[in-house]
């Protein structure tokens, strides 16, 4: 099952990028936010295991992305964890221009037989919070190791926020917080 699934994402990554910001916007990879979620998503560039959160990197170092959750509400909410690919949507702008995905992979992920076999899959694990407890539940990486989200980010100044799904393969997305960074030489 392991083997079919990076077979799969190594065919997925070598096809042609997906495309304009306009075709984001347009299709859906950029979906409008939950407003009634009571778990609040955070990102910070470092942390966790990264160590110290950062806002500066080097052209071509590994950006980690660090996902944590927050039970807003006053009964245990659930969430899942599944894979990068199904429940994060990132949302990277550089001078306020949205970057395009490099990757198509966000497309084939929404298609219906990709949904399915994410929701039969045995890597997905539920997960709670208790009310007002925060989690860090998840990472990414900006680089071109594993899911190349964009191409090598040249200098300067980016925004990045997240959309994040809570559900393991489909539904709505929560949208994070805002974080900048710098690349610098």
């Amino acid at each position: 099952m392991l083997l079919i699934a990076l077979l799969t994402a190594s065919v997925l990554c070598s096809l042609p990028p997906c495309g304009s910001s306009a075709w984001q916007e347009k299709t859906g990879a950029i979906p409008a936010p939950v407003s009634e979620s009571s778990i609040k998503v955070t990102i910070a560039t470092g942390g966790g295991l990264y160590g110290p959160v950062k806002s500066r990197f080097k052209v071509g170092e590994e950006i980690p992305v660090v996902i944590s959750m927050t039970n807003k509400g006053d009964k245990t909410a659930k969430y899942c964890l599944s894979t990068s690919l199904f429940q994060n949507r990132p949302q990277l702008r550089r001078d306020s221009q949205l970057i395009p995905y490099l990757t198509n992979m966000t497309r084939e992920a929404d298609k219906e037989d990709a949904i399915q076999r994410c929701e039969r899959s045995a890597a997905r694990r539920f997960q709670e919070l208790q009310p007002n407890q925060a989690r860090v539940v998840d990472w990414f990486n900006i680089s071109q190791m594993g899911i190349a989200w964009y191409p090598p980010l040249p200098v300067g100044h980016y925004e990045l926020v997240l959309m994040r799904r809570i559900d393991c393969c489909q539904g709505p997305l929560v949208e994070s917080n805002k974080v900048t960074f710098e690349i610098i030489p």
